[in-house]
Order: structure tokens, then C-alpha cells, then sequence
């Protein structure tokens, strides 16, 4: 199997935003100039030396899992919910509770490791022209993809954010402005679309892992599809995600990186099961020395002894009452694949009766040498997903009012059977866009896509303002628009004093 956290030997000095340098590991495989000479400049000269580069960018989404998908997306929706009562300050709880601001730490955490992926990609890009091996295209089309996916995040999260396709130094860093979103998203969508142009259909068993065409035309349907719901509102966008999603849908079971569904949802989450069912993943190898995964770690609460050796952060909150009671049944076998609702330690006999998530903890396994080293890969985007963002794009099209179309229902109960839960009738398209938040909601639980399909929808606000209600969450008045985004951090606003504008409603 190919990881992307293959070792390497390359100085890769990214700049960031916030003027820091980067310097990447390295090991003494490879025969090349001394350290003090190794610089990015020196560096970029074989077909070799850019797989490394293009690996160096790869490797920077190992933290994305945990600092953005749970830390900033799963955390911020209704699937989680901080203790009541919690009397100390915690970033999670802040981000939970809509109390976070420009000072809360995970923020400048997470747009640092969006931007320091911007960077090593600008750098591979700007030198591959000059370049004639085989592979020119296929590395071109790899940094764009990652790029387009830190975009993408960005803009979701912060809307306006600094927009730059080339390499920058410290200068030109601190100059640069906050873009309209609709230049973002012109950025992200140019790049996934000579990604889904220039990727291969699928790679030799020694390089899975990499990102292939059809990853790429899944990722842009979606783009597309969050550019056709809130806040850009581009109609035009809908059947451009429509033909993206089933360009994708029509190389199921026929391509190698398109496989069919895997047949239990709980098989999907083993190891055994890396780089088979979803389009793309997030590479992770235990015991290889900070290579690991940390989702596991990230999600819990506490292990017993015969689960893990190690234990989770502990994290003073656990999953939302309304997830477990929101008609979700003890039939679905997702529902048991994703939660535990405690346990009895086999050693200690200690027990807990606490609900937390362990969607990607494999029970008994040996494999982690540390908290944060779980071998379990991370999905960024399968075939679920485009099959209910398909769904939801047929619905759109037809008029209020009007009898969901069978084959959205089709693609639904598709997933809704595998789960073992009965399969949806005939109903309205109002009635369709429900039960399909729903569906999503049980099939994506602490995949970090709950708060983004919230905020497309248009449904963020009705949902979260009533999770605070539920959940007596300290928040002085209703939510408005302003909570859709997060303030800029503190560190980014005072490089350049006054330069930047904070996100309405924060300081």
C-alpha cells in the first residue's frame, strides 16, 4: 500500500501567513547535497525530488482529521455537546457553545495547517513548469487538488481568506488581502477541474493512496453543490454538480478507485479496509513515529483496558442526547458502529455508562505506540456521500410541492439498506430534504461534515438555535448570520495592524 507518509528527504521551508517557517523531516535515504544547502531553491530538480514535494503536501492533511473536521466542523454542530455546567475555559467548549473568538487557539492552529498545505503546493506548482518528465501533469494535478481542498475549508469556515496561487515571501505575505468568496471558490473549482482532467483513472497498488480523477470530479460536484446553497446561492451551480456526481456514479464497481459499497458499514472503519471503499482517505501508519492517526483519541471520552492501551483526551462532553433520540434505531447497525454507550473494564471492572463516539477505534487493537498513532485511515469524501449529494441534487429540481423523484429515493434507501433499516416510500420533496439531513446525519456522525451540510442548507441557524435551547448552552441571545463564520485569529489580524477587516461580529 502507498502512504503519503512514505519518508522523505526534503527541505521544504514553508512560509505562512503568519511569517513562521517550516522545515519538513527528513532521513538519510537519499544521496543529496548537505543540509545547509538544501534549501527549496536547491531542492526541485529530478522527477524524484517533486513526488517528494508532492508527498510533503499530502502529509500536511495528517492533522487535518483532528484540527478542522472534528475540532472546527463535528464539534461545531448539534452532534456534540459540551457538559453542562463546565467552569473552565477549554477552546472545544467555546467552539461548542458559539462563544469562540479571534483569541481561541484551535483557530490560528487550524488556518495555520491549511495555509502551511497552500504553501508547499504554491512551491511544487511554481517549479513543475520548468519540468519535462512524465509526470508533470499528474504532480500539477495532485498539489491543485490539496490546494483546492484547503481552499475550500477556508472559505467555508472563514469566508473571505487571503487567496494566493503563487509562492510568496514575507512581504508579500503580510500585503496580501482577504478575497471575495466567489474568487475562492473561481480558485477552487479551476483547480479541481484540471485535477478531474489531468488525474489518473487509478494508480499501481504501490501508489494508493493518491487522489485520482474521480475523487477530484466528487469533491468539485460538491463544491459546486455548497456554491448552489447558502451563501452564494448560484442556481447555475446545481446541474454542474449534477453531472459531476454522475460522471462518478457511472464508474462504480466499473474503475478500480470507484469500488461499490462496502458490505457492512462497520468494515468500512477497519484497517483492513484502507484504500478499498472510499474515494478518498486520509493515510495513516501506527507506529512510525508521529504517522499515526488521532481521530480515535480526538472523539472519546475513556477506554477500558481491553479497547486500547491508550487513552482518549477525555473531552468533558459527549454526543447530543438528540442524535440518540432522534428516531435513530437500534436496528440501523450504524448506530452501534459509531457510538459506544459504555462499557465494562475487563480488567478493572470499573464501568462507565457514558456515550461516547468510537467510530474509528478498532477494539483490541495493538497497533498504536501512542495516543495519537491509531492506523485507522480518515475519509474525506466516499461514495455514500456522493450518492446523497446526488439524491439531493435530484430533489432540488423538482418544484415545492412536488413527489421527491424515485431514483433520489433510490439512492437513499441504497445506503438505508446496507444500514438494515427499512427503506423510505413515496413522499414530498419537503418531506425528502428532511429525511435525506437525517440520513446524513446517522451515515457522516463525527466525519466533520454535519456543520458544513447545516450551513449550505440554509438550516444551520434553525438547528443550532434549537440545540442551545435543548441543551441550556450559556449563550446570551439567538444565533444570527455572524455564527456561520468564525472570527479570524488574533496572531493573523496583528501581522499587518488595521490591514483586515474581523468577520462582522467579532472583535
Amino acid at each position: 500500500m502507498y502512504s503519503f507518509t512514505t519518508s522523505y528527504r526534503v527541505a521544504l521551508l514553508g512560509l505562512g501567513l503568519s511569517g513562521s517557517l517550516l522545515l519538513s523531516a527528513c532521513n538519510d535515504r537519499l544521496n543529496i547535497a548537505p543540509e545547509a544547502h538544501n534549501s527549496v531553491t536547491d531542492f526541485y530538480k529530478t522527477e524524484s525530488d517533486f513526488n517528494q514535494g508532492v508527498i510533503g503536501i499530502y502529509n500536511k492533511f495528517l492533522v487535518i482529521p483532528g484540527d478542522s473536521y472534528w475540532n472546527l466542523s463535528s464539534l461545531r454542530s448539534d452532534d456534540f455537546v459540551v457538559t453542562v455546567g463546565l467552569n473552565v475555559q477549554r477552546d472545544y467548549a467555546d467552539i461548542n457553545g458559539f462563544s469562540a473568538t479571534s483569541q481561541t487557539g484551535q483557530l490560528e492552529t487550524t488556518w495555520s495547517d491549511y495555509y502551511s498545505a497552500i504553501y508547499r503546493a504554491n512551491v511544487v506548482l511554481g517549479r513543475l513548469p520548468s519540468m519535462s518528465f512524465a509526470r508533470v501533469p499528474q504532480f500539477t494535478a495532485e498539489a491543485r487538488f490539496l490546494r483546492a481542498l484547503a481552499y475550500f475549508d477556508l472559505v467555508r469556515y472563514w469566508g473571505p481568506v487571503p487567496l494566493t496561487t503563487t509562492e510568496v515571501n514575507i512581504s508579500e505575505a503580510k500585503s496580501l488581502p482577504r478575497s471575495p468568496i466567489t474568487d475562492v471558490y473561481q480558485v477552487i473549482t479551476d483547480d479541481l477541474a484540471f485535477a478531474a482532467a489531468n488525474l489518473p483513472d487509478a494508480y499501481a497498488a504501490t501508489d494508493k493512496g493518491r487522489v485520482t480523477k474521480w475523487a477530484a470530479k466528487a469533491l468539485l460536484g460538491k463544491v459546486y453543490l455548497t456554491m448552489y446553497g447558502y451563501p452564494l446561492k448560484q442556481a447555475d451551480k446545481l446541474a454542474l454538480a449534477k453531472q459531476q456526481f454522475a460522471d462518478v456514479l457511472a464508474q462504480e464497481g466499473v474503475s478500480a478507485s470507484v469500488p461499490t459499497l462496502a458490505p457492512s458499514f462497520k468494515t468500512m472503519f477497519q484497517t483492513v479496509s484502507d484504500n478499498k471503499y472510499w474515494l478518498f482517505e486520509v493515510q495513516y501508519i501506527s507506529g512510525t513515529g508521529g504517522l499515526g492517526g488521532s481521530a480515535a483519541y480526538d472523539q472519546a471520552f475513556q477506554f477500558p483496558s481491553q479497547w486500547s492501551g491508550y487513552q482518549p483526551v477525555g473531552i468533558d462532553g459527549g454526543v447530543n442526547p438528540s442524535l440518540l433520540g432522534a428516531g435513530w434505531p437500534k436496528i440501523d447497525t450504524r448506530k452501534a458502529a459509531t457510538l459506544d454507550s459504555g462499557y465494562v473494564d475487563t480488567k478493572t471492572k470499573a464501568t462507565s455508562p457514558r456515550v461516547q463516539y468510537t467510530k474509528f477505534l478498532e477494539k483490541g487493537t495493538t497497533a498504536p505506540t501512542g495516543t495519537r498513532d491509531y492506523p485507522n485511515n480518515f475519509p474525506i469524501i466516499r461514495l455514500e456521500d456522493v450518492l446523497l449529494m446526488q439524491a439531493e441534487v435530484l430533489n432540488e429540481e423538482v418544484a415545492t410541492g412536488a413527489t421527491a423523484p424515485a431514483p433520489a429515493l433510490t439512492y437513499l434507501n441504497r445506503i438505508r439498506t446496507r444500514a438494515g433499516v427499512p427503506a423510505l416510500k413515496t413522499m414530498t420533496k419537503e418531506n425528502f430534504k428532511l429525511a435525506l439531513e437525517q440520513e446524513r446525519r446517522w451515515e457522516f456522525a463525527a466525519e466533520g461534515l454535519r456543520w458544513f451540510d447545516l450551513v449550505r442548507t440554509g438550516r444551520a441557524l434553525t438547528v443550532m438555535n434549537q440545540f442551545i435551547k435543548d441543551n441550556a448552552v450559556r449563550h446570551p441571545t439567538p444565533l444570527d448570520e455572524h455564527d456561520l463564520l468564525f472570527p479570524i485569529p488574533l496572531q493573523e489580524m496583528q501581522i499587518n495592524p488595521g490591514f483586515w477587516q474581523q468577520n462582522a461580529g467579532y472583535n
